[in-house]
């Protein structure tokens, strides 16, 4: 695998967990207040300080 392919593999991969991320986001949301759910905050909080998100293989 080339550079070029390895960095274009890893943009698309970026972009997913970009994607993912927002969506989760918006969809733990109050409408009306804005606030986010509290266990999902401390979910994701305990996650990205963990480095987990890096390290997951879900090619599906």
């Amino acid at each position: 695998m080339g550079t070029a392919s390895m960095a274009a593999s890893m943009q698309k991969d970026t972009f997913g967990a970009q994607l993912v991320t927002k969506t989760l986001d918006y969809m733990n949301q109050n409408q009306f207040t804005g606030a986010t759910n509290a266990d999902y905050d401390f979910q994701t909080k305990v996650l990205s300080a963990a480095g987990i998100g890096g390290h997951l293989n879900i090619n599906v």
